[in-house]
């Protein structure tokens, strides 16, 4: 019945004095008993806990101009012992009473653990060492999720919670428990691997049963986040460094060009794509297209557990054409020509280094030279002036020129009859 006044109590005025708590009652902490406008030097506190009715008296002794208890440890039935201590539950109302002022009481609520800031760490399974270390990055790999947060540890069963990430923009949510029955650290464990898909790598997070948590493409910059109570994870996917070489390649059409991989050196797996279509090959592939087109080239490279995506355009252009032109006019020349007048060579859809022909005469004295072509107006490239004269060259000779390309792929030839 004790516990009935200590409940009348809490409605009895009591001018000049006053009962409190110095700090808000929280799981796993302490507190003390404060009365204050009383001229004993010392007496007796209750304490009640209303939702049980257990009752906890508490001596008060003279500190200064108050009376105050020793610290009062609150405590769950799976918390250490504590002299003197309340055990109670989260949320439970605890009353504080005594008889000297007259009659006092008040009542405070309890409140989670805390108030630490909450931590989030990342850790990995060392297959060498066997055991979790700190991990700053996010590769293939055995990873958990450590959140330390005391203010969730409020019952003496094992908490559950789930903690939402993010990967490449994709949010999951990651199931953490309690890794004991009253330590407030949470823990999810999850399997990352990085595979290819098609021309394409993605990345694939699963639970250590198997379970798919998520996917998605990797991208430029892709890394795990999460935020929780203040705290915040960031960590990036390892890149393995890469390059494909000639880093720009433009080919004629009807020449094979060839793209290496120029690091890293050894890799363990190499995988091609050309334009969505897989391809077999090595460290290099060869190309080769029948009409002008850019050509998209990825390479999938492996080394270890760690893929990484290079990606490179091939430019497939038109030969170069070759056409005879009147070098007073600038049109196409009648044929027959005739022998004494002026002519020019021109060169179209030239994409590499200002060409240079050959030119002669068709038959067994063809008088070859080198003619140097010029770039003007327009990206076109043209010779000086010429005439079939000067190659010896008159009336029903055929004059010629020819373009060689410095790959060896292929020649363009023209020719025009004299008179």
């Amino acid at each position: 019945m004790r516990w009935f006044l200590v409940l009348a109590l809490i409605a009895l005025p009591a001018w000049g004095a006053e009962i409190q708590f110095d700090a808000e009652p929280r799981l796993g902490g302490t507190f003390r008993v404060v009365v204050t406008g009383v001229p004993e030097e010392g007496g007796q506190a209750t304490l009640l806990v209303l939702r049980t009715g257990a009752v906890v008296p508490v001596a008060l002794a003279r500190e200064g101009d108050v009376l105050r208890s020793a610290p009062i440890h609150i405590r769950r039935a799976c918390d250490p012992e504590g002299t003197p201590s309340v055990s109670v539950q989260l949320g439970d109302t605890v009353v504080a009473a005594t008889e000297l002022g007259g009659g006092l009481a008040a009542p405070a609520r309890v409140g989670p653990r805390g108030p630490d800031e909450p931590t989030v760490a990342l850790e990995r399974w060392d297959n060498v060492e066997m055991e979790w270390v700190a991990a700053e990055e996010m590769g293939p790999a055995l990873f958990r999720i450590v959140l330390t947060d005391p203010s969730r540890d409020t019952t003496c069963e094992r908490e559950a919670l789930a903690l939402e990430l993010a990967l490449a923009g994709k949010e999951f949510a990651l199931p953490l428990e309690e890794d004991g029955p009253v330590t407030g650290k949470f823990v999810g464990e999850f399997v990352v691997a990085l595979e290819p898909r098609g021309c394409d790598l993605g990345l694939r997070v699963t639970t250590v049963g198997g379970d798919l948590l998520t996917e998605a493409a990797v991208s430029t910059g892709a890394c795990l986040t999460c935020t929780w109570e203040g705290a915040s994870l960031r960590a990036p996917l390892p890149v393995l460094p890469i390059a494909l070489a000639p880093e720009a390649l433009v080919l004629p059409v009807g020449c094979v060009g060839e793209v290496h991989l120029a690091r890293p050196e050894r890799p363990d797996e190499v995988r091609w794509c050309v334009d969505g279509v897989e391809r077999a090959g090595g460290l290099s592939l060869t190309l080769l297209a029948d009409a002008p087109r850019d050509v998209i080239v990825v390479a999938l490279v492996r080394k270890g557990l760690l893929w990484e995506r290079a990606q490179t355009t091939v430019a497939f252009v038109p030969q170069v054409k070759l056409s005879w032109v009147d070098a007073t006019t600038g049109l196409p020349p009648t044929e027959p020509w005739p022998c004494t007048q002026p002519l020019q060579i021109r060169a179209d859809d030239v994409t590499g280094p200002a060409p240079v022909l050959l030119v002669g005469k068709l038959g067994p004295d063809p008088r070859i030279q080198e003619i140097p072509l010029a770039e003007s107006d327009g990206g076109v490239f043209v010779s000086g002036a010429l005439r079939p004269a000067d190659f010896a060259a008159c009336a029903g000779d055929v004059l010629w020129a020819q373009f060689r390309d410095p790959r060896g792929c292929y020649s363009a030839y023209i020719t025009l009859p004299l008179r």
